[in-house]
């Protein structure tokens, strides 16, 4: 009976409330992008340098002189008369998430698998509805007294 539950749950809505810089002493400075949703519940997913200043720059509306990776990517999907209509982050194995980017066009639909970070990255950029299950919601979500150690990226660039 669960199986059916778990393949029938509602993803919840979330969206990216920001992206930070986590710092240890044990390990390097490490970006951190949070999402969170409606109940205030806060996700971590750790996404590399290069994403974590892509997602910065979509979430502040900043735009390169030249097409980045995820710009270039959007306009070959416009190009094509397809557009990205939701990000699922469905699945996390040994701390590491996995991610859909569902694209539609006029004959199909499709959904790829991709990293989160590409997924945010993207779904950003266009405005894309941004899901994740509700069982790595609650197994994943943090405190926010953990949040309030993260420094903004905007610090580091």
């Amino acid at each position: 009976m669960s199986m059916v539950y778990e393949a029938m749950e509602t993803p919840v809505a979330v969206r990216v409330k920001g992206v930070y810089i986590a710092e240890s002493r044990e390990s390097s400075p490490a970006p951190v992008v949070l999402l969170e949703d409606d109940s205030a519940r806060i996700v971590p997913i750790f996404v590399g340098l290069s994403e974590a200043i892509s997602i910065h720059h979509a979430l502040s509306g900043e735009l390169s002189p030249r097409p980045m990776t995820h710009d270039l990517f959007v306009s070959v999907l416009e190009s094509l008369n397809a557009s990205i209509t939701r990000v699922l982050i469905d699945d996390l194995d040994g701390g590491i998430y996995y991610a859909r980017l569902s694209i539609i066009n006029s004959s199909s639909q499709s959904e790829i698998d991709a990293r989160p970070s590409d997924c945010l990255a993207l779904a950003l950029r266009v405005k894309a509805p941004i899901e994740i299950q509700e069982k790595i919601m609650a197994e994943s979500s943090i405190n926010k007294s953990e949040v309030d150690r993260l420094t903004g990226i905007e610090n580091f660039l």
